[in-house]
């Protein structure tokens, strides 16, 4: 929805009221997207920025056209959004407005972010942060951050290497100003555990290119992430923690024998096709769709997933013609829907063919290291009854079903994707607790 943009600020009306942070969200369908307009003087200019926490986007530069005690207007001209609204003293209601759809707008004074995000850590701390690098196989430089616990009288300690879910994240992996990440590295760091997390490729500090890469090529950035944590003298065993995607690369690595153990958070034991379709049946039930449309829909789905699994393992990337592909199945779907798929098959990237193909079971059945995996009994991402099948294949793996968590391991409601920014709660205190015992418990 909303993009980087870069464009100037210009002066402001002496009588504009407005300064700090501003919050609202928009409706857009059965999601919230929300959205922080950040107001500031400078040599009597009045400043905006924009953030989208949901899109990764922060500091985006906005031209302030209109502010007086009452009135303000915004404009992005690159992204084509305005947005329009009247001010009082604890609220501006208004509209925005982009690419010719009109969604209201209120906005209200944004909290400060150690009051959203209570557990984020903030210096000082009593444990070493080292900002460092290392070198993935193809050559591209992973920009980390290494958290070493405070000098004790055991001369080696354990340590993870975390990696994130899917998507571009950098190394706190985070999300809705969540920083799940730098949670966990700070709570293992105060007692006892050090940790490595990166930038993901092409993402933030990190060199590289994220849009070619797939799955494969970010385990191999993990197992680099490995090799270089045990060059340091002072690490003893060498873990990988990885939530969802992350965690599937943790059950790569465990089957080729590269982590002394692994620890997975929510991450996907099916078929990279099942758990896709489960996810776009989920949205569906949230839709206004007839039972027979859903499950014509879903059929046509699977067929497009089929055929692009089988291109990614004949090595090929071919155009798939939707239209086609509708008819040989044999069904009506709504046209919507075949848009939509049309874009998927356009948009489509390495990763996602190669996720398709994914059977993560066949790791699974070789992995012989001490392994945890939890997951939580309100995650709409990854369903709870994938421990089912980590704990058939892996007989001795520790398994964890957390109740009341989502798919970030917070405690939830709903368990929906939109629900993420509304909690406080960063990371369940049970969760922390589990990795760490897990760890220190390692024989």
């Amino acid at each position: 929805m909303v993009a980087a943009l870069t464009v100037v600020a210009l002066m402001a009306s002496d009588s504009c009221p407005l300064s700090g942070s501003w919050r609202g969200k928009l409706a857009l369908g059965p999601m919230k997207l929300p959205l922080v307009f950040n107001f500031s003087t400078e040599s009597g200019h009045l400043q905006c920025t924009l953030d989208s926490p949901s899109q990764g986007a922060k500091g985006i530069p906005v031209e302030v056209v209109l502010c007086t005690a009452d009135s303000l207007s915004l404009s992005c001209p690159s992204i084509g959004a305005t947005y329009s609204g009247r001010i009082s003293s604890r609220a501006i209601k208004g509209n925005f407005s982009q690419r010719g759809y009109t969604f209201p707008l209120n906005l209200a004074p944004d909290s400060p972010n150690e009051d959203r995000r209570p557990q984020t850590p903030r210096p000082p701390y009593p444990y070493t942060v080292i900002d460092t690098v290392f070198t993935a196989p193809d050559g591209a430089v992973m920009s980390a951050t290494l958290t070493l616990p405070a000098p004790t009288t055991k001369k080696k300690v354990p340590a993870v290497v975390m990696v994130t879910g899917s998507g571009p994240q950098n190394r706190d992996e985070e999300i809705f100003d969540h920083k799940p990440f730098a949670v966990i590295a700070d709570y293992l760091a105060r007692n006892g555990v050090a940790s490595l997390r990166y930038d993901d490729r092409g993402v933030a500090k990190s060199t590289g290119d994220f849009l070619s890469a797939t799955t494969f090529t970010f385990k191999d950035d993990t197992k680099a992430a490995v090799k270089f944590l045990r060059t340091f003298r002072n690490i003893g065993k060498v873990g990988v923690l990885g939530h969802s995607e992350g965690g599937t690369i943790a059950f790569m690595l465990g089957a080729e024998s590269v982590p002394d153990f692994i620890v997975s958070l929510a991450g996907l034991s099916v078929s990279g096709k099942d758990g896709l379709l489960r996810q776009n049946r989920h949205a569906m039930d949230a839709a206004n769709l007839s039972q027979a449309d859903k499950e014509a829909a879903l059929q046509v789905i699977g067929r497009l997933f089929d055929t692009l699994a089988e291109q990614h393992r004949q090595g090929k990337s071919s155009p798939v013609d939707v239209d086609s592909l509708v008819s040989a199945v044999g069904v009506d779907i709504p046209s919507e829907l075949v848009t939509s798929l049309k874009m998927t098959q356009k948009n489509r990237t390495p990763w996602m063919d190669a996720l398709l193909a994914m059977e993560p079971a066949k790791y699974l059945r070789k992995i012989k290291c001490p392994m945890l995996a939890v997951n939580g009994d309100k995650d709409t991402q990854v369903y709870p009854d994938n421990l089912t099948l980590i704990q058939q294949l892996v007989p001795k793996a520790k398994t964890l079903l957390m109740p009341g968590l989502n798919h970030l391991m917070q405690h939830a409601s709903t368990g929906e994707v939109a629900e993420y920014d509304q909690i406080r709660e960063t990371m369940s205190p049970e969760v922390l607790d589990a990795v760490l015992q897990f760890i220190l418990n390692l024989r």
